[in-house]
């Protein structure tokens, strides 16, 4: 989920199918449902639903997400493994014929700067034990993935951006980099933005497993920092929390990464343009992310960088 804007009013026609099918299900038939908006989504459009007392997180796909890469049964397939790993709120089922989960809706908040990074090492544990728990469905090949949302834009109407080919062979570089060391893919989240972390007093949870899949970990790790917007001393926090310790090469990784993530992030953007019809500046969003993107492959010690990482 992105968060550049979100639903901000009921849809008493959609509110209605959602109490339909909320009743079609097991043990719910008679039961009293009421449902509010639950703000902080642009790809789907999210509510809690309160069933007899209980509250649930129903959320209603957006139109095309399967151009955007979501496979909703890997989807799942990745939620319950953090469900049963105990990083992220439990699933309560499906929401029958939209084809997505109804999960328990947990307390918590979402935070950022200085209130963020005080609690750094709790989010990188869990993207550690998500990593470590095993393989899921579904892959996430980065530099797969930035070529697949071109095409999907062009396919639909919408040109490459302007930035596209250098930066396209920015990431063939960085794919280079990274073929000469022997990093092993692990589930990751691939989707780290500060409103998929989720705070309470006592603990943390991930959000949002619609990107997950098997994926180089750094990029997890880059799209964490990037996105939420750390700087050396966050960056350092994140490998040493990870591995124990920074070396160059880890660096290295994470800097790479963090271009890889913005690139993706901004073609992301590009897709949404051609098929999205929510009011939201896709254009604006997907030049930020890219300029982003293009500042941090212009810099001086980008060459160092992939030096390092084929170390």
């Amino acid at each position: 989920m992105n968060t550049l804007n979100g639903a901000s009013e009921l849809d008493d026609a959609l509110v209605s199918q959602i109490k339909t099918v909320l009743h079609s299900l097991p043990g719910w038939s008679s039961a009293q449902i009421s449902l509010r908006v639950l703000s902080g989504g642009i790809t789907n459009r999210n509510f809690v639903a309160n069933i007899d007392g209980s509250e649930f997180v129903i959320r209603i796909p957006g139109e095309r997400t399967e151009v955007l890469g979501i496979n909703r049964e890997h989807e799942a397939n990745a939620s319950q493994r953090a469900a049963d790993l105990a990083i992220a709120p439990e699933i309560a089922g499906e929401l029958t014929g939209f084809n997505t989960l109804i999960t328990k809706f947990v307390s918590g908040k979402h935070l950022s700067g200085s209130e963020f990074t005080d609690r750094l090492p709790e989010v990188v544990d869990l993207i550690k034990r998500f990593h470590n728990g095993g393989e899921i469905d579904g892959s996430f090949p980065i530099h797969r993935i930035v070529e697949a949302h071109v095409r999907d834009a062009q396919v639909n109407g919408v040109d490459a951006p302007k930035l596209w080919n250098s930066l396209h062979a920015v990431s063939l570089r960085i794919e280079s980099a990274f073929a000469k060391s022997s990093d092993q893919l692990v589930a990751c989240h691939n989707d780290l933005l500060p409103t998929n972390v989720l705070f309470d007093v006592d603990r943390t949870w991930l959000l949002d497993f619609e990107y997950a899949g098997m994926n180089n970990a750094y990029f997890d790790l880059g799209n964490l920092s990037v996105n939420t917007e750390l700087d050396e001393d966050g960056d350092e926090t994140i490998l040493t929390c990870y591995f124990g310790k920074v070396t160059s090469q880890r660096w290295a990784k994470l800097q790479l990464m963090k271009i890889m993530s913005e690139l993706r992030e901004g073609l992301w953007a590009v897709v949404q343009q051609a098929i999205s019809t929510l009011d939201t500046d896709f254009v604006a969003y997907a030049d930020s992310r890219l300029s982003n993107c293009k500042r941090l492959s212009d810099a001086s010690g980008f060459e160092g960088l992939l030096v390092d990482a084929a170390s």
